[in-house]
């Protein structure tokens, strides 16, 4: 007889979890590129090797979940610090940089935000002028980068696109670097506090920085 497979209807609702858990833990550990459906597959213990498929699609599939999954939680918590925010409401490009940079630091905090942070670091460099226009499905992100917009008037339209993708590469890289170190135990060289007040300051720095120095 055959190897018996599990029919896909018949599956243990934990596995669709299971693989997105699998995968986000190779994604950050192995490497996006590196790593192979088969081996999300095997890591989740599945016997059926057509089981990412069926739920995710494909391994851009099951990335883009794992992606989907962060901004939601993302999304809420800078809500919240919209709701929150002392004083007038945010309107300089610090505020639209901390309100970037908060929510992400905050997932330092626990294993999974770590690795969506690693991963992050890995794929942003893929970032296009059309996925900046697509974050209107999460308002308050959109309204995060329209305020860095409005800060850099000094700064040529066809420019602008750029520094927002050059601040949010050095945001992506710098924690996904701080997420690593904190996984791997490694003492850090400054506080949360501070490292939280460089992230900003640096990428603020990248959006209002002279056309020429």
């Amino acid at each position: 007889m055959g190897r018996y497979t599990t029919p896909m209807n018949q599956e243990n609702p934990s596995t669709k979890r299971k693989l997105l858990e699998v995968a986000e833990e190779l994604f950050a550990v192995k490497g996006v590129e590196a790593t192979l459906i088969g081996d999300i597959v095997k890591g989740a213990g599945q016997r059926n090797p057509s089981a990412l498929r069926y739920h995710f699609g494909s391994r851009e599939g099951i990335l883009q979940a794992i992606r989907e999954k962060h901004l939601e939680h993302l999304e809420l918590r800078r809500a919240t610090l919209l709701e929150q925010w002392p004083g007038q409401a945010p309107a300089t490009v610090r505020d639209a940089v901390t309100l970037v940079v908060v929510p992400l630091i905050e997932q330092l905090r626990n294993e999974s935000g770590r690795r969506y942070l690693r991963i992050l670091g890995q794929t942003m460099f893929e970032l296009n002028s059309d996925q900046l226009t697509s974050v209107v499905q999460y308002p308050s992100l959109a309204k995060a980068l329209d305020l860095m917009r409005v800060g850099m008037a000094h700064v040529p339209d066809n420019l602008v696109e750029d520094r927002i993708k050059g601040a949010l590469l050095l945001i992506s890289a710098t924690l996904a670097t701080r997420a690593r170190d904190t996984g791997n135990r490694r003492r850090a060289s400054n506080s949360l506090s501070d490292f939280k007040e460089n992230v900003i300051v640096m990428a603020a720095a990248v959006l209002i920085a002279p056309i020429e120095l």
